[in-house]
Protein backbone atom coordinates (compact mmCIF):
# COMPACT_ATOMS: atom_id res chain seq x y z
CA UNK A 1 0.00 0.00 0.00
CA UNK A 2 2.55 2.31 1.05
CA UNK A 3 4.73 1.85 -2.14
CA UNK A 4 1.37 2.26 -4.56
CA UNK A 5 0.78 5.59 -3.31
CA UNK A 6 4.12 6.50 -3.55
CA UNK A 7 4.22 5.66 -6.88
CA UNK A 8 1.02 7.38 -7.67
CA UNK A 9 2.16 10.84 -5.98
CA UNK A 10 5.83 10.87 -7.36
CA UNK A 11 4.59 9.98 -10.77
CA UNK A 12 1.96 13.09 -10.88
CA UNK A 13 4.94 15.21 -8.99
CA UNK A 14 7.12 14.97 -12.40
CA UNK A 15 4.70 14.79 -14.56
CA UNK A 16 3.18 17.99 -14.78
CA UNK A 17 1.08 18.49 -17.47
CA UNK A 18 2.17 20.65 -20.71
CA UNK A 19 -0.83 22.62 -21.66
CA UNK A 20 -1.06 24.43 -18.66
CA UNK A 21 -2.52 28.26 -19.65
CA UNK A 22 -0.22 31.43 -18.85
CA UNK A 23 -1.61 33.26 -16.04
CA UNK A 24 -2.03 36.98 -16.95
CA UNK A 25 0.70 39.15 -15.80
CA UNK A 26 -0.83 41.12 -13.13
CA UNK A 27 -1.49 38.04 -11.13
CA UNK A 28 0.27 37.84 -7.68
CA UNK A 29 3.76 36.28 -6.70
CA UNK A 30 2.43 34.74 -3.09
CA UNK A 31 -0.01 31.68 -2.55
CA UNK A 32 -1.04 31.69 1.50
CA UNK A 33 -3.06 28.57 2.22
CA UNK A 34 -4.41 28.39 6.16
CA UNK A 35 -6.07 24.41 6.10
CA UNK A 36 -6.77 21.83 8.68
CA UNK A 37 -4.15 18.78 8.03
CA UNK A 38 -5.01 15.19 9.20
CA UNK A 39 -1.76 12.92 9.28
CA UNK A 40 -2.56 8.96 8.81
CA UNK A 41 0.18 7.05 9.40
CA UNK A 42 0.87 3.81 7.03
CA UNK A 43 3.29 2.48 10.12
CA UNK A 44 5.29 -0.31 10.28
CA UNK A 45 8.06 -0.85 13.29
CA UNK A 46 10.89 -3.25 14.33
CA UNK A 47 10.04 -5.81 17.31
CA UNK A 48 9.78 -4.33 21.36
CA UNK A 49 11.79 -5.76 23.74
CA UNK A 50 11.43 -9.26 22.47
CA UNK A 51 7.73 -8.75 21.47
CA UNK A 52 5.65 -7.21 18.65
CA UNK A 53 5.90 -3.66 17.28
CA UNK A 54 3.97 -0.59 17.66
CA UNK A 55 1.54 1.51 16.00
CA UNK A 56 1.39 5.25 15.52
CA UNK A 57 -2.13 7.17 15.61
CA UNK A 58 -3.61 9.36 13.64
CA UNK A 59 -3.24 13.54 14.43
CA UNK A 60 -5.01 16.63 13.55
CA UNK A 61 -3.43 20.02 13.38
CA UNK A 62 -3.48 23.51 11.72
CA UNK A 63 -1.82 23.59 8.35
CA UNK A 64 0.35 26.67 7.01
CA UNK A 65 2.02 26.92 3.86
CA UNK A 66 3.37 29.86 1.54
CA UNK A 67 4.29 29.80 -1.85
CA UNK A 68 6.55 32.26 -3.87
CA UNK A 69 5.73 31.81 -7.57
CA UNK A 70 8.58 32.05 -9.69
CA UNK A 71 6.74 32.46 -12.53
CA UNK A 72 3.33 31.93 -13.97
CA UNK A 73 3.39 27.92 -13.12
CA UNK A 74 6.45 27.40 -10.87
CA UNK A 75 6.63 28.27 -7.32
CA UNK A 76 9.02 27.25 -3.93
CA UNK A 77 6.71 26.05 -0.82
CA UNK A 78 7.17 26.19 2.16
CA UNK A 79 4.90 24.13 4.48
CA UNK A 80 4.78 24.54 8.12
CA UNK A 81 2.17 23.48 11.32
CA UNK A 82 1.09 23.59 14.62
CA UNK A 83 1.78 20.44 16.48
CA UNK A 84 0.55 16.90 15.85
CA UNK A 85 0.18 14.67 18.77
CA UNK A 86 0.13 10.84 18.17
CA UNK A 87 -0.87 8.06 20.62
CA UNK A 88 1.69 5.10 20.36
CA UNK A 89 0.52 1.31 21.21
CA UNK A 90 0.98 -1.81 20.42
CA UNK A 91 1.05 -4.89 18.12
CA UNK A 92 0.66 -8.16 18.05
CA UNK A 93 1.34 -9.12 21.70
CA UNK A 94 1.28 -5.99 22.84
CA UNK A 95 -2.11 -5.58 21.20
CA UNK A 96 -4.20 -2.46 23.18
CA UNK A 97 -1.46 -1.60 25.23
CA UNK A 98 -0.94 2.60 25.64
CA UNK A 99 3.05 2.77 24.70
CA UNK A 100 2.81 6.17 25.24
CA UNK A 101 2.39 9.88 22.81
CA UNK A 102 4.68 12.07 20.83
CA UNK A 103 4.12 15.32 19.36
CA UNK A 104 6.35 16.37 15.97
CA UNK A 105 6.48 19.18 13.62
CA UNK A 106 7.10 18.82 9.95
CA UNK A 107 9.00 22.06 8.05
CA UNK A 108 8.76 20.99 4.22
CA UNK A 109 10.43 22.62 1.40
CA UNK A 110 8.93 21.64 -2.18
CA UNK A 111 9.11 22.95 -5.87
CA UNK A 112 5.69 23.14 -7.03
CA UNK A 113 4.41 23.08 -10.47
CA UNK A 114 0.46 25.19 -10.95
CA UNK A 115 -1.68 24.60 -13.99
CA UNK A 116 -5.10 25.61 -14.82
CA UNK A 117 -7.89 28.30 -15.56
CA UNK A 118 -10.66 29.06 -12.80
CA UNK A 119 -9.39 25.69 -10.40
CA UNK A 120 -5.46 25.53 -10.49
CA UNK A 121 -3.95 22.33 -9.68
CA UNK A 122 -0.60 21.45 -8.50
CA UNK A 123 1.83 18.59 -8.00
CA UNK A 124 4.71 19.12 -6.34
CA UNK A 125 8.11 17.72 -4.70
CA UNK A 126 10.49 17.95 -2.13
CA UNK A 127 12.44 17.44 1.62
CA UNK A 128 10.44 17.18 4.90
CA UNK A 129 12.32 17.54 8.20
CA UNK A 130 10.68 16.09 11.19
CA UNK A 131 11.20 16.41 14.81
CA UNK A 132 9.84 14.79 17.46
CA UNK A 133 9.28 16.27 20.69
CA UNK A 134 7.58 15.50 24.52
CA UNK A 135 7.75 11.98 24.03
CA UNK A 136 5.67 10.16 26.93
CA UNK A 137 5.65 6.90 28.10
CA UNK A 138 2.45 5.47 29.84
CA UNK A 139 1.78 3.69 33.57
CA UNK A 140 0.21 1.04 31.64
CA UNK A 141 3.79 0.44 29.74
CA UNK A 142 5.68 1.07 32.98
CA UNK A 143 3.56 -1.53 35.33
CA UNK A 144 3.46 -4.19 32.45
CA UNK A 145 7.21 -3.86 32.24
CA UNK A 146 7.74 -4.42 36.30
CA UNK A 147 9.68 -1.17 35.90
CA UNK A 148 10.10 2.16 38.09
CA UNK A 149 10.00 4.06 35.26
CA UNK A 150 10.39 4.65 31.52
CA UNK A 151 10.96 7.32 28.80
CA UNK A 152 10.93 7.52 25.11
CA UNK A 153 13.13 9.09 22.75
CA UNK A 154 12.50 9.36 18.94
CA UNK A 155 15.27 10.18 16.55
CA UNK A 156 14.84 13.64 13.94
CA UNK A 157 13.90 11.95 10.32
CA UNK A 158 14.64 13.48 6.88
CA UNK A 159 13.13 12.46 3.74
CA UNK A 160 10.75 12.96 0.36
CA UNK A 161 7.44 14.80 -0.02
CA UNK A 162 5.39 14.55 -2.47
CA UNK A 163 1.95 16.01 -2.80
CA UNK A 164 -1.06 16.96 -5.82
CA UNK A 165 -3.70 20.01 -4.68
CA UNK A 166 -6.50 22.31 -6.17
CA UNK A 167 -7.58 26.00 -5.16
CA UNK A 168 -10.72 26.31 -6.64
CA UNK A 169 -12.12 30.11 -6.38
CA UNK A 170 -14.90 30.95 -3.48
CA UNK A 171 -15.15 34.84 -4.34
CA UNK A 172 -12.57 37.06 -5.59
CA UNK A 173 -9.96 36.92 -2.92
CA UNK A 174 -10.38 33.30 -1.58
CA UNK A 175 -10.56 29.65 -2.83
CA UNK A 176 -11.15 26.42 -1.54
CA UNK A 177 -8.06 24.92 -0.90
CA UNK A 178 -7.02 20.32 -0.29
CA UNK A 179 -3.76 19.01 -0.50
CA UNK A 180 -2.62 15.24 -0.34
CA UNK A 181 0.83 14.62 0.53
CA UNK A 182 3.26 11.50 1.08
CA UNK A 183 5.53 12.18 3.37
CA UNK A 184 8.61 9.43 4.03
CA UNK A 185 9.08 9.61 7.88
CA UNK A 186 11.52 6.83 9.26
CA UNK A 187 12.60 6.98 13.49
CA UNK A 188 14.31 5.30 15.48
CA UNK A 189 12.33 4.87 19.35
CA UNK A 190 14.83 4.22 22.03
CA UNK A 191 12.91 2.88 25.18
CA UNK A 192 14.14 3.88 28.51
CA UNK A 193 13.92 1.31 31.61
CA UNK A 194 14.89 2.53 35.02
CA UNK A 195 16.84 5.31 33.25
CA UNK A 196 19.02 2.36 31.01
CA UNK A 197 17.95 2.39 26.87
CA UNK A 198 16.28 -1.27 27.35
CA UNK A 199 15.35 -1.11 22.97
CA UNK A 200 15.95 0.84 20.24
CA UNK A 201 13.04 0.42 17.50
CA UNK A 202 13.11 1.34 13.88
CA UNK A 203 9.74 2.60 12.82
CA UNK A 204 8.43 3.55 9.56
CA UNK A 205 5.69 6.24 9.93
CA UNK A 206 5.05 7.28 6.45
CA UNK A 207 1.70 9.11 6.66
CA UNK A 208 -0.03 10.55 3.90
CA UNK A 209 -1.63 14.00 4.99
CA UNK A 210 -4.80 15.43 4.16
CA UNK A 211 -5.72 18.60 4.25
CA UNK A 212 -8.24 21.37 3.54
CA UNK A 213 -9.10 24.96 3.93
CA UNK A 214 -8.50 28.15 2.14
CA UNK A 215 -5.82 29.88 0.47
CA UNK A 216 -5.44 33.69 -1.06
CA UNK A 217 -2.98 35.46 -3.79
CA UNK A 218 -1.16 38.31 -2.94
Amino acid sequence: MKKSVLAILVAAAFSAPTFADEQSSDDTSWIFRGTIAQVSPNDDSGAVLGNDGVSVGSGTGLGLSLTYMLDSHWGIEILAATPFTHDITGTGALAGLDIGETKHLPPTVSALYHWGEETIYHVGAGINYTKFFEEKTSNALTDALGATSTALKLDASTGLSVQFGFDTPINEDWSLSGTVYYKDIDTTADVYVNGAVAASVDVQIDPIVWTLGVSTRF
